[in-house]
């Protein structure tokens, strides 16, 4: 078995530390939104959440703000039928993980409905 040294101890990656990993995010046009909570169904790592504005009596979609945890899967662009989300920030794993590359931000393929 082999000893790992003090400074390799030091430096292993945490995933809350900016450092290391950042996680993806969206961008929700609150403009094109109706709050139909789509997005908060299908997103795999809950970083949406629908919220009540007592203002202006309707629902909108949010990104978490305290510890979101988006994968840039695409997944609630996919399922918007407004267009209202698009990815902005994809997720990033650096330092001792190894990175794939991605190429850039793709927008989700729709499926046609059958006739």
């Amino acid at each position: 078995m082999s000893k790992i040294s003090l400074m390799e101890r030091l430096r292993i990656p945490t995933y809350d530390n900016e450092k290391y990993a950042h996680t993806g995010s969206v961008k929700i046009d609150h403009t094109k939104c109706n709050g139909c909570g789509m997005c908060v169904t299908i997103c795999p790592g809950k970083a949406i959440y629908i919220e009540w504005n007592e203002k202006d009596k309707t629902k909108k979609a949010k990104m978490e703000t305290e510890f979101p945890q988006c994968m840039s899967c695409n997944d609630c662009a996919a399922m918007c039928e407004r267009g209202a989300i698009t990815v902005s920030t994809t997720y990033d794993f650096g330092y001792h993980f190894k990175i794939l590359d991605r190429s850039g931000l793709k927008p989700p393929r729709k499926f046609k409905e059958k006739s």
